[in-house]
């Protein structure tokens, strides 16, 4: 029988800065069942929260409401006990050359919009409003939209007997159709099955309203991932059992 590995999923904000932001609150659920858990063998993905590219939205009134809604996830998913496995993705390079993308790499396209980031480069740095647990999350480096890029996501999530991933995304590098459809397809291309938090995702560039919600209700059901609310994701940690390190 085919193992299929539950995420969930939380995203930043998109690569590219712009003042067209794309956020919904009226997203529908593709979960029906209203006592629905992530069983208790579940990690959260939190990917590309970082001050380069949060910063780029946090005055609009739409960036706001994603921030608030990503820390209100974050801090719930800490209240648990004992925790799950939370990893956080940050974006960022060896030198200011970027070595690990090419040049002529699409994603270099986006990455040239924030800057060079390095490991001390403060843009790089998780925003202040999503804060990991002490000497419990994790903190891993990549260098592309997928949040598995070279680093050891996967090998964790397997290791750790992972059978549910909640994914804290605001499509990735900021934005839903960067970090948050790679990750998903790739990720439910290993056999996870995909949870991905609608109020927890944003757009940005132009069209933004209509690539967002092209993505969460058209996209990622046909994958099929299940898009919820963070009220339905609150409810179903309060019902899912103890994960384990």
């Amino acid at each position: 029988m085919k193992l299929l590995y539950w995420a969930v999923l939380a995203v930043a904000p998109c690569l590219v800065q712009s003042s067209a932001v794309g956020y919904s609150t009226t997203t529908p659920s593709t979960v029906t069942n209203s006592s629905f858990s992530f069983g208790s063998h579940y990690a959260v993905l939190n990917l590309d929260l970082i001050s380069g590219l949060v910063g780029t939205i946090n005055t609009t009134s739409q960036g706001q409401a994603f921030i608030k809604n990503t820390a209100k996830w974050i801090n719930a998913v800490h209240k648990q006990s004992p925790p799950p496995i939370s990893i956080f993705s940050r974006l960022y390079f060896s030198t200011s050359l970027l070595p690990e993308i090419s040049p002529d790499a699409p994603f270099m396209t986006d990455v040239a919009s924030v800057g060079n980031l390095t490991e001390s480069d403060p843009k790089s740095q998780l925003y202040p409003a999503f804060k990991p647990l002490p000497d419990y999350d994790l903190v891993l480096q990549k260098t592309r939209y997928f949040a598995g890029a070279d680093n050891t996501l996967v090998q964790i999530l397997q290791s750790q007997k992972i059978d549910t991933v909640i994914l804290n995304l605001e499509q990735s590098g900021l934005r839903t159709s960067g970090v948050i459809l790679a990750t998903a397809q790739r990720l439910f291309d290993l056999d996870f099955n995909v949870y991905v938090i609608a109020n927890n995702t944003l757009e940005t560039g132009s069209d933004a309203t209509k690539i967002n919600d092209a993505i969460l209700q058209g996209i990622l059901p046909k994958l099929p991932a299940n898009v919820i609310t963070i009220e339905q994701a609150i409810d179903a940690l309060s019902r899912s059992g103890a994960s384990y390190y």
